[in-house]
């Protein structure tokens, strides 16, 4: 119905102004905006004929669906459409004429007058016509053209936007998704943390569940939101931590350096917490003596950037094949495109440094 509605807006403008340009050009007067057209019966037919004969030509080029592909594309299909619709007007146009002069006689008599006045002696009065006819029916051609290409110019932008509107529907699929996977993962991470206790310690085994029943509800407020604000992600990284505080006791340190200015600076949801994982399941984990996670946050030339340092060394393998890494870089490309950055590397201070970059809101 919108479409339609466009459609009709479109042409009923378009007609309209166009003919009223034309109804103003008056043989050796030149162009002048006028009123007086308004109340000149010829205007109006002018107005349906061009309505009604570009209409059929949508029609067509509706049926042979042509209006899906580039104009150079289909340029001799549709010429041979538009010099009909061009021809159609103009013997529309001449009819309406013949039947006002009052028939064929009265027709022919007036144009003979007027070419005798305009001293086209000598010359054949057939092909005086013949050319005046072929001439208007040249121009009217070019109008129907200027129509096409209106028309085309439109609907390639609408198409653009369905395009649009697709890529949108299935990066917000892809990154659903993702968010499914994520949260199941770092649900197995805790819970592995949490198990680990039970035997060990019971009571604290206890304090972490509480620790994850906060996590999971922080989970579950921003499961629907592709953005959430900063100080919402270092809440549920702090009650992760809790957890895995309570398992590694002293062998786990963490340091924070948070600029305050970017509490409220939005970022994907599970994206620190994400990093943060890793450097327990990747580094703190795998050393007897335990070790120190460093996490930053802050503004650099209109970039929030993340860090999170950690004792140890990654292995290649994975940081080509772990699923936090590779869904990190996807979900960071999905949102953001070439304009956001992952980077993790070993440093010489045998520490793991992982740092994203993405434009602050």
């Amino acid at each position: 119905m919108k479409i339609r509605y466009r459609y009709w807006a479109c042409q009923l403008g378009g007609w309209s102004f166009f003919t009223y340009l034309w109804h103003n050009i008056r043989a050796g007067e030149g162009f002048a905006w006028r009123l007086d057209v308004f109340g000149d019966k010829d205007f109006y037919s002018a107005f349906l004929i061009g309505i009604f004969s570009t209409h059929l030509l949508y029609l067509y080029l509706r049926k042979q669906q042509v209006e899906r592909y580039r104009l150079g594309a289909v340029f001799l299909k549709v010429w041979g459409a538009v010099s009909l619709t061009a021809l159609l007007i103009q013997l529309l146009i001449t009819g309406l004429t013949i039947i006002e002069e009052g028939g064929w006689s009265s027709f022919f008599s007036s144009i003979y007058k007027s070419m005798d006045e305009n001293q086209f002696h000598g010359v054949a009065a057939n092909i005086v016509l013949g050319g005046i006819f072929l001439a208007m029916w040249c121009i009217w051609h070019l109008v129907v053209w200027g129509w096409v290409i209106v028309y085309f110019s439109l609907l390639q932008g609408r198409f653009r936007r369905i395009e649009l509107e697709n890529a949108n529907r299935l990066k917000q699929a892809e990154l659903d998704n993702l968010k499914t996977k994520l949260n199941p993962h770092f649900l197995f991470n805790a819970l592995s943390s949490i198990r680990s206790l039970i035997a060990e310690n019971p009571e604290r085994a206890q304090q972490a569940v509480g620790e994850l029943a906060e996590v999971l509800r922080s989970a579950m407020l921003s499961e629907h939101q592709q953005l959430i604000p900063f100080g919402k992600e270092l809440e549920v990284v702090q009650h992760y931590l809790a957890i895995e505080k309570i398992r590694f006791e002293e062998r786990l340190r963490v340091h924070y350096t948070i600029d305050p200015q970017i509490h409220q600076q939005t970022m994907p949801p599970m994206l620190l917490q994400t990093l943060v994982e890793n450097a327990i399941k990747h580094g703190i984990s795998k050393l007897s003596a335990g070790g120190d996670i460093s996490i930053s946050a802050a503004l650099e030339d209109r970039m929030l950037v993340l860090r999170v340092e950690n004792t140890g060394q990654v292995a290649e393998t994975v940081t080509q094949t772990g699923f936090g890494i590779q869904g990190t870089i996807k979900r960071l490309t999905l949102l953001y495109g070439n304009k956001a950055n992952f980077t993790i590397h070993n440093t010489a201070r045998q520490t793991v440094c992982a740092t994203v970059k993405f434009p602050a809101a």
